[in-house]
């Protein structure tokens, strides 16, 4: 998996002739898709998802959405395709997906186009009496980067020696899909959006950046027009994979006029060596039924105390905000306007705009096109195009 392919070009036939061909396979986080929130009739994200949150596995309804609701031409969305019928008390899954991704950056060699692993991951879920229940994930690592290269920041051990992950596994007590839950183990915190796309300034500066799932005791309570989330947290002490922080978040999310609008707020304190970070931050979503359009939002304030520095400290604000287009059955357009300022005393910012363009054509298989356009402060743009095969098991 530490293979990659890396070519210059700006013919975008071959970009499209790599990823009818791409094979290699590698990780992603695991998150959902909050579009879908509201805009399906779902307005509880573990009607879907086994996780109380969202995320990860998703569940019969889920499954049956797929197929029936959310795919342009429909199909089967259950586990093979419904070709293997498993004992109600198991539950499996698996995602693949590829990417191409064309990168201009003002360099003067021209843009940098690379084929590359994003997930090959395996799911199974195990129903246990009195409530409980274990679930686990386990895939492959895959970056662009050369495994040989110095190692990033938020991952601790070389591509080379640490292949083989398990990003999610926990314990779970849930007697109900509705009602207060408990589970301990490896997974992101609930806070936020939560994305699918990691590298949104909402996901990448605040904690959630791929590979950044913590080990969490979290528990809270799950309502039809409510929810609670509170998660004590720690870094991947068996791994030492990931994030680096410790602490606590929290998140609650209300939900009214007729389930057409979503309200949260959010905090989160994380300290980390020679930083503490406490965060607040709101979250909303609000359905137009009439013009089939999901508007959603988020915005965070963080108070950087940086303790190797004498303490000194800086306030960020880091936020998204956009709307959800569905025209029709199993295609949605997102438009996101971004902005990172990493200290509002000075001008030290990073302003975006992302386009998604998904495409579920059948149950199963996604196809999702990204341009993405970055502009720091007092710097040129650079411009993003990607585009992502996916298939789920």
């Amino acid at each position: 998996m530490s293979r990659f392919l890396r070519f210059r070009t700006t013919h975008w036939a071959s970009l499209l002739v790599a990823a009818a061909a791409l094979l290699w396979l590698g990780e992603r986080p695991a998150h959902a898709y909050p579009q879908w929130q509201l805009s399906t009739g779902a307005v509880r994200c573990n009607q879907c998802h086994y996780a109380p949150a969202g995320g990860g596995l998703i569940n019969s309804y889920g499954r049956d959405a797929v197929g029936d609701d959310l795919s342009s031409f429909g199909g089967n969305g259950a586990f093979l395709h419904g070709a293997l019928n498993l004992p109600s008390w198991l539950a499996l899954g698996g995602d693949f997906r590829g990417a191409v991704v064309d990168q201009d950056v003002q360099d003067p060699a021209g843009p940098t186009v690379a084929a590359f692993p994003m997930q090959a991951e395996v799911q199974g879920r195990a129903a246990l009496p009195a409530g409980l229940s274990l679930l686990a994930s386990v895939g492959l690592r895959g970056q662009v980067r050369d495994p040989d290269l110095l190692v990033p920041i938020q991952n601790f051990q070389p591509v080379s020696t640490s292949q083989l992950i398990f990003p999610e596994h926990y314990l779970m007590w849930e007697p109900e899909a509705v009602g207060p839950y408990l589970r301990i183990g490896r997974f992101y915190a609930p806070y936020g959006l939560r994305m699918a796309e990691h590298i949104l300034y909402i996901n990448r500066d605040l904690g959630f950046d791929e590979a950044e799932e913590t080990y969490n005791v979290s528990g809270g309570f799950v309502y039809p027009n409510a929810e609670l989330h509170l998660t004590a947290f720690a870094p991947d002490f068996v791994r030492h994979i990931g994030s680096d922080e410790k602490g606590f978040a929290a998140y609650m999310e209300s939900r009214f006029h007729e389930d057409t609008i979503a309200l949260a707020g959010q905090m989160r304190v994380a300290l980390a060596p020679g930083v503490t970070k406490l965060m607040a931050g709101v979250v909303g979503k609000g359905y137009l039924e009439g013009l089939h359009t999901l508007l959603l939002g988020e915005v965070d304030v963080v108070n950087n105390v940086f303790t190797d520095l004498g303490d000194t400290s800086t306030v960020q604000i880091v936020g998204a905000a956009g709307f959800t287009l569905f025209p029709v059955k199993g295609v949605m357009f997102t438009a996101l306007a971004e902005r990172n300022q990493v200290d509002v005393q000075v001008n030290d910012a990073y302003t975006a705009g992302t386009f998604l363009l998904n495409w579920f054509p059948y149950a199963h298989f996604e196809l999702q096109f990204m341009e993405r356009v970055q502009v720091p402060s007092g710097g040129s743009a650079a411009n993003t195009l990607f585009l992502q095969i996916h298939y789920f098991l």
